[in-house]
């Protein structure tokens, strides 16, 4: 019978049970008593009812709202009391999070923590679990925490680690809840390595946008004590390691002190130190009322390199400043909005650049007005220098209105787009730099865009500098008159004293490399240049640079004692105009050019240039342009496309020395010029050619010649095409030439190679393919020819022995023959592999004919005969035949 009734119950309950087993009636009994935390809210994908921990509820893809946190977890399980819901009551057990990204709001965590006690639930695990910055990055990961005992009027205990890679979190302790209030507590925690910016989510709002910037590691000890009355302290001490700084040297900021609660909405700090070294603390004392809350900073002979461990800015850090503070400073804040006033005083300043220590003047810095809200700051201050009696006024801000016509100005010349976020801008105004203050300001601002500090000088300087500064690029924008000023910048430029300089220049440059990448100057001037209007900019392929109203007078230099950089220190004239150059970034070679300029004797110590010259996309082009110098001059009209380094120039007059021309620049290798010589004088092989008439092509260091007339030893040569090649001091020929009417005593190079006195009339048709000076006969390979000679005579220098004329000491004479007249002389000539011959001599002298040929080895060995009424054998070396009966 007793089995018959527990059978009986059983069943009735299973009945029970199945029938109280709705899913959606237990998900919206769930849903009902967690929204009845205020501002809660709870959604839910997949529900089921799960039997892994007994009877309850398994949610995928939760999202939990409430006042200071959100969570999304991959599932929940929920544990439900078997008894109560047999009586048709849903009570929850245990909380099972799995896979959750949990992110805190550090203005909520109070909220969270009393509302924590009316959680429907008698105790909450998370498992492999994260908490996630705002951007759901996770700071700490594998997170596992549990709270046991969780009620309005129970002691709730609490467990809590986390470690991942490089960092750990242990910690526990007890929270004493009253009516839903906590009313006592304690715990501690350890930390190793924990990221800085995991206290986004619990310190004051106006700490957040530092702490996101920060690559602080956190390792420590803190303890929590929780009396009654909302009443506790926090106290332990903490190490912040900078996690990006590798060194081993690297010491960490070590923050140790006490933050307590007497009341509500009342914090007390007092004894508390943030040590940056070990000999740097900065001590606080302050107090937080309703949310208005103001501390006191005082460091005494803090070193400047300690206070750098907070700053982030590259460009101020790499200067490695050296010396020492003293800090005496009131911060107040509310919520976002924040105020500080004080004074820094720093002495002993110095910087180093390389090896050597650069001195810095002592400075106060003061300010009653700085403050910010919601990550913008900005304020106003002085420096004064007390050893030198100056002044400098300050004005700085961080994510400057960019929509500011001044500031647009400024961005517009940047090749990289400013985030508003991470900009920040100083104002420096001065009436009166005094010697002492530009000088070293002026370094610093040199060597932090790793520039060498070689500035100097005296005298007074008026000046107004911006700085702007982001993560990636810099921009500073200065205005200055120098008039007054004696200034030199090591040997590369400077001025004396009382000559008009005056500028305003914006520079722009990256971290990542030494040079501006962008520069603007308006309205400049020294001396007796100016420039209305520069613009350079650096792009990733070509460089741009454009400008208005130049007048650069360059013969004044030396009268005005201006030190000019070593690239324009050779330079001369006088240059004016307006345009713009582009060239390519990674070559320097020009790709575009726009403007007009007009040149007055403009160029180096061997050659200079006259004239205007228009420039239209990348096309230069002149009616008239002047070229003088050492190797000759030209008169020159015809353009030029600069991109590709072609051009049609016109020769209209001109003397050129071709020997002495130099080879051309490997930039210029693939030069090409074609155009006309109406009248050319030019200098080749020895001799003045004159009245060059032709067609020509310049390619490289090749001179092509077509349909050339040139006036020659009294006669003229024609030729339909001769190439002329500038070699190492040499002179290669190639192609074939008519000669009519040459006169040979006009021919002294000929005379000397013969070692005769020449005369007549000469008509040839020669084709020459060689090399000038002739040296070695295997240069002039191919080269033939017909040559005839007119009414002429030969007369050979002999030299004899002084012996023979009865001297006393030996020296070699010239004696003089008879010359021998001849009526005409023709001969033909060939250049062969290994020798040369002259064939077919045709000699006609008083009715008498002569005839033979020659041989010319490769050595310069002479044979040869000429047969008539006499026979001459002709020998020697070439060029110096001899003659024997």
């Amino acid at each position: 019978m007793n089995k018959r009734l527990i059978a009986v119950a059983v069943a009735l309950l299973f009945l029970l049970l199945w029938w109280r087993l709705d899913v959606e009636t237990l998900h919206r009994a769930v849903q009902m008593q967690i929204s009845q935390l205020s501002g809660s809210k709870l959604q839910t994908g997949k529900v089921s009812i799960s039997l892994i921990h007994g009877i309850g509820l398994r949610l995928d893809q939760v999202l939990f709202t409430a006042p200071g946190l959100s969570m999304q977890a991959k599932h929940v399980n929920i544990s439900i009391h078997l008894l109560p819901l047999c009586l048709g009551k849903v009570e929850m057990g245990t909380l099972d999070i799995h896979d959750a990204q949990v992110k805190l709001d550090g203005s909520g965590l109070a909220d969270v923590a009393s509302s924590f006690s009316s959680l429907p639930f008698e105790r909450i695990h998370f498992n492999r679990s994260a908490i996630v910055d705002a951007h759901a990055v996770p700071q700490l990961e594998n997170l596992q925490l549990d709270v046991r005992n969780i009620g309005s009027d129970r002691e709730s205990l609490w467990e809590i680690s986390a470690r991942q890679g490089g960092y750990a979190l242990q910690g526990n302790g007890e929270l004493a809840f009253r009516a839903g209030t906590v009313m006592s507590g304690f715990g501690k925690l350890k930390l190793k390595s924990i990221p800085a910016s995991l206290l986004m989510g619990i310190a004051p709002s106006i700490l957040n946008d530092w702490l996101s910037d920060q690559q602080y590691r956190l390792t420590g000890v803190l303890t929590l004590d929780i009396t009654r009355f909302h009443g506790w302290s926090l106290f332990g001490e903490v190490e912040a390691l900078n996690s990006v700084k590798e060194s081993s040297a690297a010491r960490p900021i070590r923050l140790r002190g006490k933050v307590s609660q007497t009341e509500a909405g009342a914090l007390v700090w007092h004894d508390s130190f943030i040590h940056l070294q070990d000999k740097a603390v900065i001590a606080l004392d302050g107090h937080c009322l309703q949310g208005q809350c103001e501390t006191k900073l005082n460091a005494v002979h803090t070193p400047v390199d300690a206070w750098l461990k907070l700053v982030t800015n590259q460009s101020i850090s790499s200067l490695d400043l050296m010396g020492t503070t003293k800090l005496a400073a009131i911060l107040r804040w509310q919520s976002s909005k924040w105020s500080a006033s004080g004074e820094v005083d720093l002495s002993n300043l110095s910087y180093h650049s390389g090896t050597d220590a650069k001195k810095i003047p002592d400075l106060i810095f003061s300010t009653d007005n700085l403050g910010g809200d919601a990550g913008l700051w900005r304020g106003d201050g002085k420096l004064l220098f007390p050893q030198l009696k100056g002044e400098l006024q300050l004005h700085a801000e961080s994510n400057a209105d960019t929509s500011r016509s001044d500031v647009k100005k400024t961005v517009k010349i940047s090749s990289r787009k400013i985030q508003k976020a991470k900009l920040w801008r100083l104002k420096i105004n001065s009436k009166q730099m005094v010697d002492g203050v530009w000088q070293p300001l002026a370094n610093v601002l040199l060597s932090s865009m790793h520039l060498s500090p070689a500035v100097m000088g005296s005298g007074a300087m008026q000046a107004d500098l911006q700085f702007q500064q982001q993560a990636e690029h810099a921009l500073m924008k200065l205005a200055f008159n120098a008039d007054e000023v004696a200034m030199q910048y090591g040997k590369a430029w400077g001025k004396p004293a009382g000559l008009a300089a005056h500028c305003h220049v914006i520079l722009g440059w990256s971290s990542h490399i030494t040079q501006p990448d962008s520069m603007q100057l308006d309205d400049c001037l020294i001396g007796s240049s100016q420039l209305k209007h520069f613009d350079y900019k650096q792009g990733k392929k070509r460089n741009r640079a454009t400008m208005h109203g130049l007048q650069l007078d360059l013969n004044h230099v030396g009268e005005q004692k201006l030190v000019v950089p070593a690239a324009l220190q050779s330079w001369r004239g006088r240059l004016e105009g307006e345009g713009s150059l582009a060239w390519q970034h990674d070559s320097g070679r020009w790709v575009d050019a726009d403007g007009e300029w007009n040149f007055q004797q403009f160029g180096m110590a061997g050659w200079h240039i006259s004239g205007n010259l228009k420039a239209e996309k990348g096309v230069a082009r002149s009616h008239h342009l002047h070229l003088n110098g050492r190797l000759g001059e030209v008169e020159l009209k015809g353009d030029f496309r600069i991109p590709t380094h072609r051009g049609w120039v016109d020769v209209m007059t001109g003397h050129l020395d071709w020997t002495t021309i130099p080879r051309l620049p490997a930039l210029w290798s693939d030069l090409r010029l074609n155009g006309k010589m109406y009248q050319m004088h030019m200098k080749v092989a020895g001799y003045q050619w004159q009245d060059i008439v032709a067609d020509y092509r310049l390619k490289q260091d090749q001179l092509t010649l077509k349909n050339a007339r040139v006036g020659f030893a009294g006669g003229e040569l024609e030729t339909e095409s001769l190439e002329l090649e500038l070699l190492a001091g040499r002179i290669h020929v190639d192609g074939k030439i008519k000669a009519r009417n040459l006169k040979l005593e006009n021919m002294p190079w000929v005379q000397t190679w013969l070692q005769a006195d020449l005369s007549g009339e000469m008509v040839a048709n020669v084709e020459l393919k060689g090399t000038f000076p002739i040296i070695d006969l295997a240069e002039w390979r191919r080269s033939n020819g017909a040559i005839t000679i007119y009414s002429g005579s030969w007369l050979p220098h002999l030299k004899l022995q002084a012996s023979s004329l009865l001297l006393t000491e030996p020296s070699d004479t010239v004696v003089k023959l008879q010359p021998n007249e001849f009526r005409r002389l023709n001969f033909k000539f060939k250049a062969h592999e290994q020798h040369a011959t002259v064939t077919a001599i045709h000699l006609t002298s008083h009715d008498k004919r002569y005839r033979g040929d020659l041989t010319v080895a490769l050595d310069g060995a002479i044979s040869g005969a000429l047969q008539g009424k006499q026979a001459y054998k002709i020998s020697g070396v070439w060029p110096q035949p001899e003659w024997q009966e």
